[in-house]
């Protein structure tokens, strides 16, 4: 009967260890400031004068798009590209994304 009962036992606990959660993945790779692909700078000032552009377009007369740049971050050359595109891009007050997807078909 003790035979028995430890054999349970170790089944209950096998049974549990292997329901437990499954490990979880660390997401994606992480991609590192200035890599061609991704560069944190750009991406923030494209953000950052995308929004600029449309606030203004929405509220004239509030600010200037220079008042609302990054005291900063002006100056360093990928911040300053990124927000001239994002500025460009969405001057008309409608935001656009940075990236471009097709539609697979």
């Amino acid at each position: 009967m003790k035979a028995r009962l430890a054999v349970i036992a170790s089944l209950a606990v096998l049974m549990t260890a292997c329901s437990s959660a499954p490990e979880q993945s660390s997401g994606p790779a992480f991609v590192g400031v200035g890599s061609v692909d991704y560069d944190s700078l750009y991406h923030y000032g494209y953000n950052t004068g995308c929004r600029s552009a449309g606030y203004l377009k929405q509220k004239p007369g509030a600010d200037t798009l220079e008042g609302m740049k990054d005291k900063v971050l002006d100056g360093l050359s990928e911040f300053d590209k990124g927000w001239n595109a994002g500025t460009q891009a969405c001057q008309d007050g409608v935001s656009r994304s940075m990236y471009t997807v097709k539609a697979s078909g």
